[in-house]
């Protein structure tokens, strides 16, 4: 149906007499928000809240839990160890990220669109899948040891899995794409002329480079520092699949005080003082780096979705940044093309990024009992025996139910508050912003033991209801960026001419604001449904005996029996997610197409 304002009917009208529509607008924003914000304080703030008093030991009001964190030699050793894990994988990922990101900004075209999709797919990778992967290739028979004993550089393998080697690696193949992104996302607002004036004052490239557009770039590097950071110290699926003995992480033992020793209240003061420790990193980033507008909360995850080109529908007129912030679309030229080696490092960066997701699909194929690589022959059994078990289907169809219902409720709640925060007016809207992106920043062990220690008084540990809700409080934040950085794009004057024409709120939302932020609300949704397909710490500590996911399921596969089945699983969840890449994509296509068809409709 062609969108214009004469298929608007007459009781659609605002008739005389009623409030404006504007100010009706202002006031529906609380209402809107109010199931998000319901949400985030029964399934979020309450559960943090109880993990702190539970850490002063309940009733007892002490501080004992937290002095027995810096007397337990043992637990001071681990937390120095994952601190400086945490600072080697960060400046690994500076290293290896800058030139990815200057190879990005020198490409134009389909080449960048490319190279953003190789540092892209990995995010839309399940975590389990990618640190399974590294499983294969670094074990005693897996891809590097077979290729080094074939060509006859060693006599026997070498030990490359469950160390802190396979660690950094592990680590930093999940982490480099949120080193890249946020160094792109800076380095193309760097103006290219200062680079130019440099040179024609008689500066070297090399000088030009370090004196002109390293410091310009700074932000970015300290932006994409302080994330991999933090996700670092809180990071617990890679270290404990990869790591050996010597390897435990802080994290790893806040899992083992609660799974294990049941130790509740030291475990909750280990939780409080690793949150703390995160809000203490992001409070001196938004210090130091607020001279350049650059603001962490949120945005990350919005250049996250942009690269892809996810979001589409017209931009708004006005140069001014939204609530969320959006990329700028000026460019400023490129670059020149020097340095060749630089762009060598980051085509094999970028190489060994993609190739531990792509050499699953050979090991699922595998005709081998065990996991070997290259295969000695082919066939279908490991999927035949993956859909011949229950023990395999059964969670397979526990995820996809509660990743519907999280789709479902999570894209609602979601586009509800993206419209309140950024076409409303109300108090404390930064607020109430950070709020619902915080469990972006907060590792996810926290919430995970905070709601733990919840539902276990509820008897909603291993149920479908109790991951529903936890999965929720990880999926309406990716909705909230996504739907947010969208609707900002869309010009205000369209829905000011709809208004003007009588239209009501209601009216001119449907007709006119969804169409054009419809690729954006479909993008998130398939984002919610992966963000729950695709968790894995949560159901550790949510799921139980009748009521476990897949990603339980593989967990439980790759830590206690060495089974093929799991490759045929991971190969499933990587078609899945290349899939979901595709939709996106021709969503975004279409968007677009849409988006300037109805804006044209409109203006003229």
């Amino acid at each position: 149906m062609t969108l214009s304002f004469e298929t608007l009917r007459e009781e659609d009208v605002v008739k005389p007499g009623k409030e404006a529509p504007r100010r009706r607008h202002r006031s529906l924003a609380p209402l809107l928000l109010l199931p998000a914000l319901i949400l985030f304080l029964g399934v979020f703030i309450i559960p943090l809240g109880g993990v702190f008093l539970e850490s002063f030991g309940g009733r007892e009001l002490t501080f004992k839990y937290y002095f027995e964190i810096f007397r337990d030699p043992v637990l001071v050793d681990v937390l120095i160890s994952t601190l400086l894990l945490s600072l080697a994988v960060t400046a690994i990922c500076v290293l290896l990220g800058y030139p990815v990101a200057l190879l990005m900004l020198r490409s134009a075209g389909w080449l960048q669109r490319l190279i953003a999709l190789l540092i892209i797919l990995p995010l839309w990778t399940s975590l389990l899948v990618r640190t399974y992967s590294w499983m294969v290739i670094l074990g005693r028979k897996g891809l590097v040891n077979e290729t080094l004993l074939s060509l006859g550089l060693i006599d026997s393998p070498f030990s490359l899995l469950y160390n802190r080697f396979s660690v950094y690696v592990g680590m930093v193949h999940i982490m480099l794409p949120f080193m890249v992104l946020p160094l792109f996302a800076v380095m193309r607002r760097i103006d290219m002329n200062l680079m130019s004036a440099a040179s024609s004052l008689g500066a070297s490239k090399t000088r030009t480079f370090f004196a002109v557009f390293l410091p310009l770039s700074l932000p970015g590097v300290m932006a994409g520092s302080l994330l991999v950071f933090i996700l670092s110290i809180g990071f617990f699926v890679t270290p404990a699949l990869l790591g050996g003995l010597g390897d435990t992480t802080f994290v790893m033992l806040i899992e083992r005080q609660v799974n294990r020793l049941f130790n509740w209240p030291l475990a909750s003061a280990m939780s409080v003082s690793l949150l703390a420790a995160t809000l203490v990193l992001v409070i001196l980033y938004n210090r130091i780096i607020s001279s350049t507008n650059s603001k962490l909360l949120g945005r990350i995850w919005v250049r996250v979705i942009s690269f892809l080109g996810l979001i589409g529908g017209p931009v708004r007129s006005s140069n001014q940044t939204g609530l969320i912030g959006r990329l700028s679309n000026s460019d400023p030229g490129r670059p020149p093309r020097e340095f060749p080696a630089i762009s060598i490092v980051a085509w094999v960066v970028l190489a060994i990024t993609i190739f531990p997701i792509l050499i699953l699909y050979p090991l699922a194929f595998s005709d081998a009992p065990y996991l070997r690589f290259p295969p000695p022959d082919y066939s279908t059994r490991w999927f035949e025996n993956y859909l011949s078990r229950a023990d395999w289907l059964r969670p397979t169809f526990i995820s996809f139910q509660v990743a519907v219902v999280v789709m479902v409720l999570g894209t609602g709640i979601g586009t509800a508050a993206a419209v309140a925060l950024v076409r409303g007016d109300f108090p404390f809207k930064k607020a109430t912003l950070g709020l619902l992106l915080s469990p972006i920043i907060v590792p996810t062990i926290i919430s995970a033991v905070a709601l733990y220690y919840l539902f276990a008084s509820y008897g909603l540990v291993g149920t479908r209801t109790g991951l529903v809700l936890a999965h929720l409080t990880l999926a309406v934040p990716f909705v909230i960026v996504v739907v947010s950085s969208s609707l900002e794009r869309v010009d205000p004057a369209l829905e000011r001419a709809a208004w003007t024409l009588g239209a009501t709120k209601f009216v001119t939302f449907r007709k006119i604001t969804l169409p054009l932020i419809k690729p954006a609300v479909i993008t998130a949704s398939l984002f919610a449904f992966l963000a729950s397909f695709d968790e894995v710490v949560m159901a550790i500590f949510l799921s139980g005996v009748q009521v476990k996911t897949l990603p339980k399921r593989m967990w439980e596969g790759i830590r206690e029996e060495i089974d093929p089945t799991t490759a045929a699983v991971a190969a499933i969840l990587v078609t899945l997610s290349l899939f979901a890449i595709l939709i996106v994509q021709l969503l975004r296509r279409s968007g677009q197409a849409k988006g300037a068809a109805v804006h044209d409709e409109l203006t003229n």
